[in-house]
Order: C-alpha cells, then structure tokens, then sequence
C-alpha cells in the first residue's frame, strides 16, 4: 500500500469504516435532533471531562520531549522550526483545555447536568464509605498512573496469602468486591478506614438504589454487608481508562514526539468530525421551539444551545488543522523512504487504536 502524500490524508483514508462509524454514532445523532436524555448527557460529560484532565497531563509529556536547537549569535530571522511550531500548538491546546474544562462547568451548572454520574456500564464501580447510614454518590479524584501505587493485591482473590488474604482486607474493600484496585489519587487506601460493613433495612437500601445504580453482585442476587452499605463511586470507565492509559504510553520516553503529535491530531479530528455530524444532524432536525431556544430538549438545550456550535466550529477546525500541518510538516522531514515507512506504519498503529475507542467512547442508546 502506497503512503505517498500527507500523512494526516494517509491515516484519514486508512480506516474509512472505522471512522465513519467513530463519527456518526446514534448517540451524535440524538444529540442534534435534541432528543438526548439529560442523565445520559451526564454520563458521557462526566467521562469526557476526565478525559479533558488527563489530556493535561498529556501535553505536559509532549512538551517535555521536545528539545529546541542552542541559540546562535546570528541575527538573521529564521523560521520557526517544527519543533518551535509543536511547542506553539501545545501551548495553545493547553490554553484550550483550560477554557474547554471551566466552559464543561458553567454550563453544566446552567443545565444542571451532573458531572459526577455514574455510567451504567460502571454501576458497581466502587464502594466508599457511607458513614452513619447516609447514602450519596461520592466523587473523588482518581489515580490515573494505574493501581502500582496500591499495596493491595488486584486480582480480587481473597483466599491467597499476603496483602489481599482475608486477615488483611481493611483499606482494600474495594479490591475485595471489584477484583481490580480503583485507590483515590491522595489516599492511601482503595476505601476509607471507616467504611461500614454492617447490614442495613431492606427499606433503607431500596431508597438508596432509587438514587443509584445498583451493583452488579446485588443484581446478581448477592448482597453482602459491604455492598448493602456501600454507596457507588465516581471513577473512570473502562474506556475513558483504555484512553487514559493510551494517553500515558504515547507520552512515554520511547514514544517519538511525531507520534505524540499524530495521537493528539487524531483525537481532535475525530472530535471535530464527530461534533460537525451532529451538527448536521441538528440543521435538518430544525428547531421546533423557533430561534435559539432549546430549552424544550430532553437535555434542556444544552447540547444544541451551547456545545454543539462550540465543539464544530470554524475556530476549533482552525486548530486542528494547525495540529495537522506540524504533523505533516515533521513526516515530511524524515531521511530515507524505508525510515518514512516505519514512521508512518507507528502513526497508523496509534490512529487505528484512538478510532476505535472513539466508537467506544460514546454510550449506547438504549
């Protein structure tokens, strides 16, 4: 297969099915016909934000990789190398991010959209302590470096010997019931020390379940102390982990700054092409409402009121195109026909990953 041309063309034209089907979810789809119901609206925001913090993180790994040329004593004016114009558009993303995180709170506070639900795929998430009988959907930082940093075991098997063995549990109720350390960023146990295990009324739990998911042990049939008086935990779901995690290997020290670059090009283009196809969908949906009001949505207007024109707009194509022209500008650098190949075969590695955790990053209709 030919790779000749721009590498952002290249990888665009690699997957076609793969991206179409990243960008044109039903979930996009809803959104711009304004028919998106507000709790599932909640989920997704409250997943994308998490991945809006961890993609902080990941520009700071970009940047540090980056190595700018000595400065000479010449005065003649040069143009800005590749490197220089990477460090000018990771700045700008971060100064975006920043805008971008402070915009996802004020109009969730506006729509009164919750930035800390629980999606259903992760409803037994975790358990944190429900203190005296109280029962609320706690939120609280994760750890996104994984669970090394837990001294817990996090195969969930209570009957082998060491930190995980049934005599040595206390920290670690949530390896117990999960099987997978989910340890707080800051904390020094997976759970509170003063996590209440014993059982509470039937009638207590049935009212704490209206307000929460239920974990999938009680809808299995078994409903321990633990989990009877545990109330569910806001934390990363298996997706927005994957991503996370991917995020984290791309900035790793073996990990070329291009590729870091072709990561967060991919990214932003599939967001942008995913936003302008619901917005699309909002243009032949029309507004039954008249003008600018939305507020009659199942969302109360905050998608085709406030984030859909913010997400697809002429400004944030400008962006991502500027990421692309780096990118392309760094392909076309490489020495030597073979070393190209190998470069662009890496890139395409991490552009088919991102396409398909795009296609899982939207929940599902139901």
């Amino acid at each position: 297969m030919t790779t000749q041309g721009p590498l952002t063309a290249y990888l665009l034209a690699s997957t076609p099915d793969a991206l179409t089907r990243a960008t044109t979810h039903p979930f996009l789809a809803a959104a711009g016909r304004g028919t998106l119901p507000k709790p599932l609206l909640s989920q997704w925001l409250s997943q994308d934000r998490l991945y809006a913090q961890s993609y902080i993180r990941y520009i700071g790994l970009l940047l540090a990789k980056i190595r700018l040329p000595a400065q000479n004593s010449s005065t003649a004016v040069k143009q800005p190398t590749s490197e220089q114009k990477a460090i000018n558009v990771l700045i700008d993303a971060l100064v975006n991010i920043r805008t971008e995180l402070a915009f996802f709170e004020k109009t969730a506070e506006d729509h009164a959209l919750d930035l800390t639900a629980i999606t259903a795929e992760e409803g037994a998430c975790a358990l944190t302590s429900c203190g005296n009988g109280s029962y609320i959907t706690t939120s609280s930082g994760i750890s996104t470096s994984g669970s090394g940093s837990c001294p817990g075991f996090t195969g969930g098997n209570t009957d082998i010997a060491g930190p995980m063995s049934t005599e040595n549990t206390t920290g670690h109720a949530l390896c117990v019931s999960q099987g997978e350390c989910q340890m707080p960023s800051g904390s020094d146990m997976c759970v509170p020390s003063e996590f209440n295990t014993q059982p509470v009324s039937d009638d207590a739990f049935a009212a704490s379940r209206a307000r929460t998911p239920a974990p999938e042990a009680v809808r299995g049939g078994i409903q321990t102390g633990l989990e009877r008086s545990g109330t569910l935990f806001f934390c990363a779901s298996r997706t927005t982990r994957a991503y996370i995690d991917m995020f984290m290997s791309a900035g790793s020290t073996g990990v070329s700054v291009m590729e870091g670059m072709a990561v967060l090009w991919a990214t932003e283009v599939c967001y942008l092409r995913s936003w302008r196809y619901a917005a699309r969908c909002m243009r032949e949906n029309g507004n039954k409402n008249g003008g600018g009001d939305y507020s009659g949505d199942a969302d109360g207007g905050a998608l085709r009121g406030k984030f859909i024109d913010n997400w697809s707009s002429v400004e944030f194509e400008g962006f991502v195109n500027q990421i692309g022209d780096v990118l392309d500008e760094m392909a076309g650098q490489i020495k030597g026909a073979e070393e190209s190949e190998i470069m662009r075969g890496r890139c395409l590695e991490w552009w088919r990953q991102i396409v398909w955790l795009e296609e899982k990053f939207w929940p599902e209709l139901v």
